[in-house]
């Protein structure tokens, strides 16, 4: 293998951790917009726990279909939300954003060069693990509660299964 193949490789490997990585993030914010439904459907519904099955079920729909930024303001008006994790959230939805709109944009020039590409794999790392370690922190709460209310065997098949659906297991 000569020289321009062998950089070739290293380009080419390079660039696939840098999108594995995007992936990684984007999946990971994912999981925290996620979560926030479930908590916000379950959770801190006041009637989720007195419904039955069907409506359990409309009630998680309707919230699996708000995005990041409605999900917060939601959260917000059903409970108080410790200030640290408000801002984690907004941070969330902020970061978020960036990443689904403008990031390679905003990282064009960083993607010409192999210095560059590692400046962005490092910063995607960060990403990812910011977004993993808050969606921790909010299944965390999830299952408190589920602990908490004593939840029967019915309604904790379904949050496994969203669990599930969400890990995408």
């Amino acid at each position: 293998m000569n020289y321009i193949e062998n950089q070739l490789d290293e380009n080419a490997k390079r660039r696939r951790e840098l999108f594995g990585r995007y992936g990684l993030a984007m999946y990971h914010a994912q999981c925290v917009e996620k979560s926030l439904a479930i908590l916000t459907s379950c959770v801190f519904h006041k009637e989720f726990l007195k419904s039955s099955i069907e409506i359990r079920e409309e009630i998680q729909s309707q919230s699996f279909t708000k995005t990041l930024g409605q999900l917060i303001p939601r959260l917000k008006s059903q409970v108080t939300i410790p200030l640290n994790l408000e801002n984690n959230l907004f941070e969330a939805l902020r970061k978020r954003n960036w990443l689904a709109h403008d990031y390679f944009f905003d990282r064009a020039h960083d993607q010409l060069t192999p210095d560059g590409n590692e400046k962005i794999i490092e910063e995607l790392t960060g990403l990812y693990k910011f977004f993993s370690d808050l969606d921790c922190h909010l299944m965390s709460i999830i299952d408190k509660w589920s602990t908490k209310v004593g939840i029967d065997e019915n309604i904790e098949n379904e949050i496994k299964e969203m669990k599930k659906k969400l890990r995408g297991v």
